[in-house]
């Protein structure tokens, strides 16, 4: 496999280059978009067979092909990563660059913005109400015993649309509303989070994570004041205590040292503030 990088248009929109069918992480506009697949390998793989592309890097930034995927928590679930035909990159300084794999032409066709058009939507319940309060009392039996330490539990529902969802649409909204977050959009898996789990620069690592969270009411007064309660929290301190524990449990094995901040401060996002 060959790949060339070049540098590129930095006025193009990642969002765009991503469309509805494509790959995309960003953040403030800096991150990566990508089109097609040049190939599919597994997670536990991708690192070797990029390191075997014959890469021709025609700018001076350490970029080049990259693969792009799913993870899922368990820790033994298989995951399959993604290598694009083509990937446009931003970085913080402002450079733009693209990578095409073999004969993919070093052009992008970004998808236009559509009009909003009217829809209706049902939303059903997939957990019912009662197996999910049973796993809240479960959780809560586990933790005051000492089994666990924290759990997570959601409720999974079905969204049906009375149109096709415009994922396009969808990252143009996320963008107006959560630029500060991390939006992804990978296979139908689209979504804002601003929590970081890993991030790999060179020899350095960093992580961000998040715990604790209480709303925001678009009152400044009244957000401000939500925000000394949930620092003040025990309950939210515990919570975030155990998440950086465990993160610095898993990361220390593969690093000769690690320093964080002894106090969590606050994160705010566009309906919520978080500990981190």
């Amino acid at each position: 496999m060959r790949a060339t990088t070049q540098f590129f248009d930095a006025a193009v929109d990642l969002n765009d280059v991503a469309g509805g069918d494509g790959y995309l992480f960003v953040r403030d506009g800096v991150g990566f978009a990508g089109q097609g697949i040049a190939q599919s390998i597994s997670a536990d793989t991708a690192a070797e067979f990029l390191r075997t592309i014959d890469h021709d890097n025609q700018t001076s930034l350490d970029v080049g092909p990259i693969a792009i995927g799913n993870i899922a928590f368990q820790r033994m679930a298989p995951a399959t990563l993604v290598i694009p035909r083509k990937v446009v990159g931003k970085d913080e300084a402002g450079n733009c660059w693209i990578t095409t794999i073999d004969d993919a032409p070093p052009t992008i066709s970004p998808a236009l913005a559509s009009q909003p058009k009217p829809s209706t939507f049902n939303v059903q319940p997939i957990t019912p109400i009662e197996t999910y309060k049973k796993a809240v009392l479960a959780a809560r039996d586990a933790v005051r015993s000492g089994a666990i330490t924290k759990a997570v539990i959601a409720r999974e529902i079905r969204v049906t649309s009375s149109i096709p969802i415009d994922v396009h649409a969808v990252l143009l909204r996320l963008r107006a509303t959560f630029a500060r977050s991390y939006r992804y959009s990978i296979n139908g898996f689209i979504g804002a989070s601003p929590e970081l789990l890993v991030e790999i620069k060179g020899d350095r690592i960093r992580s961000h994570p998040l715990a604790g969270t209480t709303p925001r009411t678009g009152d400044p007064k009244t957000d401000d004041e939500l925000a000394r309660k949930l620092i003040a929290s025990m309950k939210d301190q515990v919570e975030h205590r155990v998440v950086i524990d465990v993160i610095h449990e898993m990361l220390l094995p593969w690093c000769s040292y690690l320093d964080w901040e002894p106090e969590p401060s606050v994160l705010q996002v566009a309906n919520v503030q978080h500990l981190g």
